[in-house]
């Protein structure tokens, strides 16, 4: 399950894929983007995507989104690719592996 955080953490829903989560983060956040109604400071830290497991759970904030949906073919022209295929588990569980050690690091102020 994916829970689907907005800007400044007010705006929430959840989604049973990435894709259909992601289909909510752009709506509620890239889009808003484009248009300059938010600024992307603010979507930096308070837009989010969260992945619940069994187990654990892992965030992936804007700007990661934004560019794991780039790399996995999921944006193109800066919309949605039609139609949208889900990424693999694997390709997600190293996207979000990843977004978290990149917000670890800038949070903590590793070099």
């Amino acid at each position: 399950m994916y829970h689907i955080v907005g800007l400044n953490e007010i705006e929430t829903a959840t989604a049973d894929s990435f894709t259909e989560a992601l289909k909510i983060f752009y709506e509620g956040c890239m889009e808003p983007l484009d248009h300059g109604r938010i600024k992307p400071q603010n979507a930096e830290t308070s837009c989010y995507i969260e992945v619940i497991g069994e187990t654990a759970s892992a965030r992936m904030y804007y700007p990661y989104i934004f560019e794991f949906a780039i790399k996995a073919g999921l944006i193109k022209n800066d919309k949605l690719a039609q139609p949208l295929i889900e990424p693999s588990t694997t390709e997600l569980i190293a996207a979000f592996s990843r977004a978290a050690v990149l917000q670890m690091i800038g949070t903590l102020g590793c070099h």
